[in-house]
């Protein structure tokens, strides 16, 4: 179990990068440390392999929040991977019933997550970054059925340009409200 300072902290990191409103620590979802290969099990039981690089997941149907142990919560790096999965928590608190209801709002929401977790890296001085692929992807029109799964392909040159702007600017909006003084 991860300590309540720091998962103030994280919480606090999550609402300020992503722009969502935070929620007091004692109605946060659980949060479960175990093994990354019982965590791929559970989340990609048919096909595992699909969940190969998988360290944590917001499985918002049973309000809990999965989290490796190989992860160091103390770790700047390890723990940007808490931060991406508390933006989806708050994410789910705002949009309820339209939280990645699709595959277009669930690539918006994982640019999102993305983007504060890389926020929250440059922040701690750290080098990684993760999800710009995702940035240069959309929905393909045929997507598989089911919930929970999607299919992404490379967006046209031009549109590739226009989502790199958006992020630029959504960042951009997201500092300067940031440093905008309290009214």
């Amino acid at each position: 179990m991860l300590d309540a300072a720091l998962l103030s902290y994280l919480m606090a990191a999550a609402a300020r990068l992503s722009g969502y409103d935070p929620v007091p620590l004692e109605q946060l979802p659980s949060v479960h440390l175990m093994p990354a290969s019982v965590i791929r099990s559970q989340v990609c039981p048919v096909q595992p392999q699909t969940c190969a690089d998988m360290v944590a997941i917001y499985d918002n149907t049973r309000s809990r929040i999965l989290i490796s142990d190989e992860l160091d919560p103390h770790s700047s790096h390890d723990s940007s991977f808490i931060v991406h999965e508390l933006v989806h928590v708050l994410e789910f608190r705002r949009k309820a019933s339209g939280y990645q209801q699709d595959c277009e709002e669930t690539l918006a929401s994982e640019r999102t997550a993305y983007r504060a977790q890389n926020l929250y890296l440059r922040e701690q001085g750290r080098p990684e970054r993760y999800g710009g692929q995702l940035q240069q992807m959309v929905c393909a029109r045929e997507q598989p059925p089911g919930a929970g799964t999607m299919r992404l392909e490379m967006a046209p040159v031009g549109s590739r340009d226009e989502m790199a702007l958006e992020g630029f600017m959504q960042d951009l909006g997201r500092r300067r409200s940031a440093n905008a003084p309290p009214r």
